[in-house]
């Protein structure tokens, strides 16, 4: 789970559900771990782990025929003190899955089905962990 911070009190409460779901399936034995990365309203490249995480992100979306935009604002800027450079408009919160080392999903994103919001994710996967069906796209029933 990626949360952004700082943010107001309702959207941290948005937050703490959020947190709160994902950490409910942990407890059910559904998923090992819930790993929260805090990241700030924008990447500007200064933290190479954090472009990195973004980056592995975005490859996802594109092998799987999805976008993470809009909530990942990806856009290059202009300023007379730092320069050219690409920053990265992050979302107050995402959740991506893993199983093992592979990466098999990010919410929200924009997929051939339409919005899948951050809900809908973790329905996803709960969904999915109950009935012992893959997440991963290729082998889905």
């Amino acid at each position: 789970m990626y949360l952004r911070r700082p943010v107001a009190d309702g959207t941290e409460q948005r937050q703490t559900s959020v947190l709160g779901r994902a950490d409910a399936l942990r407890q059910q034995g559904l998923v090992d771990g819930v790993d929260v990365t805090y990241w700030h309203r924008v990447a500007t490249g200064a933290d190479p782990r954090e472009m990195a995480d973004i980056e592995t992100l975005e490859r996802w979306a594109a092998d799987n025929g999805c976008s993470l935009a809009p909530a990942f604002d990806r856009h290059d800027r202009h300023s007379v003190f730092t320069g050219d450079d690409t920053v990265v408009t992050l979302p107050v919160a995402c959740v991506a899955y893993w199983e093992g080392d592979r990466l098999l999903g990010v919410y929200p994103h924009r997929g051939p089905c339409g919005h899948c919001t951050l809900a809908d994710g973790l329905d996803r996967i709960e969904a999915a962990l109950q009935s012992g069906e893959s997440l991963h796209p290729r082998t889905r029933r």
